[in-house]
């Protein structure tokens, strides 16, 4: 699973990212050094999205169009972290270099997605069966 981070991010020009499932990676390229900052951005993330279904569910009638919110991005000094919501709590997070493309990296990896998605559900079959 790795490998496959590891070619999105050469695609989208990201350092590192992870695959994360209720609090815990599916896969990771994050090192041990940003270990912290793959938990810090999980846990911001988690409550932003949180936050953004509590907005979501007091939506005036008639503004069923209106996505749902499915992507947020945090810049931590130097750094700054993009995640994409895969599934209720399961997440895609990344960092991006500061002087990176945002939009060509938001655009390859929504296009990942499905992938990112069908590991996700893989490693929750797995980890059911274990």
């Amino acid at each position: 699973m790795s490998k496959i981070l590891k070619k999105l991010e050469g695609m989208a020009g990201t350092d590192s990212s992870a695959i994360m499932s209720n609090k815990r990676p599916i896969a990771s390229t994050f090192d041990k050094d940003e270990a912290v900052i793959l938990k810090l951005a999980q846990q911001a993330f988690t409550h932003i999205f949180k936050q953004a279904d509590k907005a979501d569910a007091l939506k005036p009638a008639g503004s069923e169009n209106i996505q749902a919110y499915d992507e947020a991005h945090l810049q931590l000094g130097q750094r700054r972290l993009l995640c994409f919501r895969i599934e209720e709590n399961t997440f895609y997070i990344c960092i991006l270099p500061q002087n990176s493309d945002i939009h060509k990296a938001q655009k390859i990896i929504r296009g990942a997605l499905p992938v990112l998605k069908k590991i996700a559900d893989t490693s929750s079959v797995q980890t059911a069966q274990d």
